[in-house]
C-alpha cells in the first residue's frame, strides 16, 4: 500500500504554500468582476491604462491585476501590453452564455467571509449563521432583491453548468407534468421543457427565487407550457405531477428538515410519482480527485453556511426510508451531480 501525497519534501511544501494561497485566486477573479474587466474587455483588446481610465481605476494597480489575472489564464498580454480575454475568461461576462460571473461575485463577496469561520462550524456543528444567533436558510433574501437577484443568478450559472450532462440522464420525455421544487428562476426546468415538448411544468419556490423566473422561460420558449407557484417545501409540495425533480436541495439542510422536504414531496406523489433528486453523491472514502476535491469544498461550505451537507448513497436511501419513500434507482451521470430516483413506499413506515 502506498502513501498518497508528494515523495519530495521540497515539491511537497510548494504544493501546500499553493494550496494555503489558494484564496488570492477568487479575490483577483472577483475583483475583475467587480470592476467590470471582462465586460470591457469583450470590446477588444486595451492598454491598463485606457482600461483604468474607463473603470475609474489605478493604472499601475490594475496592471498588477491584469496580469495576475493573466497568469491564471483568464486574460493575454500582447507584447504592445494591450490586454484580451482568453475563451475562458470571457465566461465571466455577464450575458454570456455559461457565464459564471454570478459565481464569482457570490465567492468572492457573501461567502469570503463565511470560510474564515469554518474552524468554529466544525467545533459547533452549526452555521456561521446560526451561532450569530439567526436561523439557517434563505429568508435574508426576502428584504434584499438585489442580493436575492445575485444569489439565484449565481444558483442558475452552476446549474447551467451541469446542465448538459443531467438532461441526458433524466428520463422525462413521457411525463405530463414536471414539478420542479425549489427550482429557482427555473434554469433546470426550462431546460427540460425545451428538450421535451410534450410535458407542462410547475415551477415552485419563494417569491424571491421566482423573480426572475418569467424572463428566463420566456428565453427558452416555454412560458406558455409553465406555472410558476409559490410556497415553501417546508409547509407543502403541489400535488399532481408525474416527474417530481429537485436538485442541490436537500444539501442546504440538515436531516430533520430534509425529512420534511421529503415527507412533503411523498404527500404530493401518487403510486405512479417519481421523485428525481439532484444531488452530489459523496463517495463512502474520499479519494484525490477534482471531483473529490469539489465534493468536499461544496460539503464545507454547506456546513459553514446552512449547517446543510452532501451525502453518501446509503445516506439518501436511509432518508428516503424515514419519509416512506424507497430509492429505486442511482443513475451516476459522470458529471458533478447524480440523479437518485424514489418512489412511494407502501406502506407508509409506523412513527413512534
Amino acid at each position: 500500500m502506498t502513501t498518497p501525497g508528494i515523495a519530495d519534501p521540497g515539491r511537497a511544501g510548494e504544493r501546500l504554500l499553493e494550496l494555503i494561497n489558494a484564496q488570492w485566486t477568487t479575490a483577483a477573479i472577483h475583483a475583475g468582476c467587480v470592476l467590470g474587466v471582462p465586460e470591457t474587455l469583450a470590446r477588444g483588446p486595451v492598454s491598463a491604462d485606457t482600461l483604468a481610465a474607463g473603470i475609474d481605476a489605478d493604472p499601475s494597480a490594475l496592471r498588477r491585476l491584469l496580469r495576475a489575472l493573466a497568469s491564471l489564464e483568464l486574460v493575454i498580454e500582447a507584447d504592445d501590453g494591450e490586454f484580451s480575454l482568453t475563451p475562458m475568461g470571457a465566461l465571466l461576462q455577464d450575458e454570456a452564455p455559461g457565464s459564471l460571473r454570478p459565481w464569482a461575485l457570490l465567492a468572492g463577496g457573501l461567502h469570503w467571509a463565511r470560510w474564515g469561520e469554518l474552524a468554529q462550524s466544525v467545533r459547533t456543528g452549526h452555521s456561521h449563521r446560526r451561532r450569530l444567533g439567526s436561523d439557517d436558510g434563505f429568508e435574508y433574501l426576502d428584504d434584499d432583491p438585489a442580493i436575492a437577484s445575485r444569489f439565484h443568478r449565481s444558483m442558475a450559472s452552476m446549474t447551467r453548468l451541469a446542465s448538459a450532462p443531467l438532461l441526458a440522464h433524466l428520463d422525462v420525455g413521457a411525463a405530463s407534468t414536471l414539478l420542479d421544487v425549489g427550482g429557482g428562476n427555473g434554469e433546470l426546468l426550462a431546460a427540460l421543457l425545451a428538450r421535451h415538448p410534450q410535458p407542462r411544468g410547475v415551477l415552485f419556490d419563494q417569491p424571491h427565487a421566482l423573480a426572475l423566473a418569467p424572463g428566463l422561460l420566456r428565453h427558452h420558449g416555454v412560458e406558455q407550457r409553465c406555472e410558476c407557484i409559490a410556497g415553501s417545501f417546508f409547509d407543502s409540495v403541489p400535488p399532481g405531477a408525474d416527474v417530481i425533480l429537485m436538485k442541490s436541495i436537500l444539501h442546504d439542510w440538515d436531516d430533520p428538515r430534509c425529512g420534511r422536504i421529503l415527507a412533503n414531496c411523498r404527500a404530493a406523489m401518487s403510486a405512479s410519482s417519481r421523485l428525481l433528486v439532484i444531488e452530489r453523491v459523496l463517495p463512502e472514502r474520499r479519494g484525490t480527485t477534482a471531483a473529490d476535491r469539489a465534493a468536499s469544498r461544496s460539503d464545507l461550505n454547506m456546513l459553514v453556511s446552512l449547517s446543510g451537507r452532501e451525502r453518501t448513497l446509503g445516506e439518501f436511501g436511509a432518508m428516503f426510508d424515514a419519509a416512506g419513500l424507497r430509492l429505486v434507482r442511482h443513475v451516476a451521470t459522470g458529471a458533478a451531480f447524480d440523479v437518485i430516483e424514489g418512489r412511494i413506499a407502501v406502506p407508509l413506515p409506523v412513527s413512534d
